[in-house]
């Protein structure tokens, strides 16, 4: 099989990798053809003409943007994943599952155009579930669903198939029985 049809099937199963190893290759090409003495001046001419280096990093910006919106989905999904569990209101859960599934969906087909990201995906919501946790413990003290003090104690460890799986998390207990339970054990 000639190798540029391999270059397309990679293409069109892992985007991602993909795009990093067209980057190299260019790199690559950019290096050799400058220790190379061409004798075809059209190729020559043809071949200097090209701007190696910044093909390279669009190409692998390309493939990094794909990243990018995945890390940005898991981020919407870990701080909704905070709001069902966290808050008592009852009201916003459909709109907060609703985001979840649409998040998930999306993350489902990234994953398939680049499934070398799921490598990824656990290093992403660990570096980025903090700033998840932040955005909601913002909107549940500014709906005062918790206390400034409690969305300071808020955390979130949440593992890949909870994330980007079907995994919901538990409805905390409404006010009304905290304040219950707190009185009971007085």
């Amino acid at each position: 099989m000639p190798d540029d049809i391999k270059a397309v099937g990679s293409y069109e199963q892992d985007f991602f990798a993909w795009g990093l190893a067209q980057a190299h290759a260019l790199r690559a090409a950019r290096d050799a053809i400058q220790h190379t003495e061409l004798r075809d001046p059209k190729l020559r001419r043809a071949l200097q003409a090209l701007d190696w280096e910044n093909l390279a990093e669009e190409i692998e910006g390309l493939a990094r943007r794909d990243r990018r919106e995945l890390a940005s989905h898991i981020v919407t999904i870990i701080e909704h994943l905070v709001k069902l569990q966290h808050s008592v209101a009852r009201d916003p859960r459909a709109g907060w599952m609703e985001t979840v599934e649409r998040a998930r969906s999306e993350v489902e087909e990234i994953l398939r155009d680049s499934p070398s990201l799921r490598r990824e995906a656990e290093e992403l919501i660990a570096r980025k579930g903090g700033r998840a946790v932040q955005l909601a413990a913002r909107a549940l003290v500014q709906h005062r669903e918790v206390t400034e003090g409690v969305a300071a104690r808020l955390t979130a460890s949440y593992t890949v198939d909870e994330v980007i799986g079907d995994w919901w998390p538990d409805s905390p207990p409404s006010r009304a029985k905290r304040t219950r339970r707190r009185h009971d054990g007085c």
